[in-house]
């Protein structure tokens, strides 16, 4: 952490169903720019499926939700498939933090690689590179990233 900003208590919980509409409107809320760009509308019955899929889980700095973590298996990767902050505490070091929690829980469960998607056009993608992301490949304007996860604690040497 840096000097300018009050060390937080991070946390994780499983996401409930109370928790659905939070992390349904945050999602909604922060890829909608990128969804109108694409001209992709909202589909809430998509997110619903996607809930009871993935499992969900609730960022939290000093016991308040402030973002959500989505997992699920990809073969013999963990993807993120869901990683969203409120505004408001952008900056402060969650993301990053969520991303070390997501990998020692790849690590855990055995995964050699921890992968995602990303929008190119997506300021998230700069946070995914500075932690041992590499890009596998573009498709329609979406970055396919993977880390790979040794199975000692060190950072991501790179992506195969």
């Amino acid at each position: 952490m840096n000097d300018r900003q009050p060390t937080l208590n991070l946390s994780l919980r499983v996401a409930t169903d109370s928790d659905f509409d939070f992390c349904e409107s945050l999602s909604r809320l922060n890829m909608s720019a990128y969804r109108e760009a694409r001209g992709i509308t909202w589909d809430r019955q998509r997110f619903r499926a996607s809930w009871r899929e993935f499992e969900n889980l609730m960022l939290l700095a000093d016991g308040e939700a402030v973002g959500v973590l989505r997992l699920l298996p990809e073969g013999q990767a963990l993807a993120i498939r869901d990683l969203q902050l409120l505004p408001g505490v952008r900056g402060r070091g969650i993301g990053a933090w969520a991303l070390e929690q997501a990998k020692t829980m790849a690590r855990g469960r055995g995964f050699g690689r921890l992968v995602l998607r990303v929008y190119a056009d997506n300021r998230a993608r700069q946070l995914y590179l500075r932690h041992g992301f590499s890009v596998v490949e573009m498709v329609d304007a979406t970055l396919h990233m993977a880390c790979l996860l040794p199975p000692v604690e060190e950072d991501c040497p790179g992506a195969g």
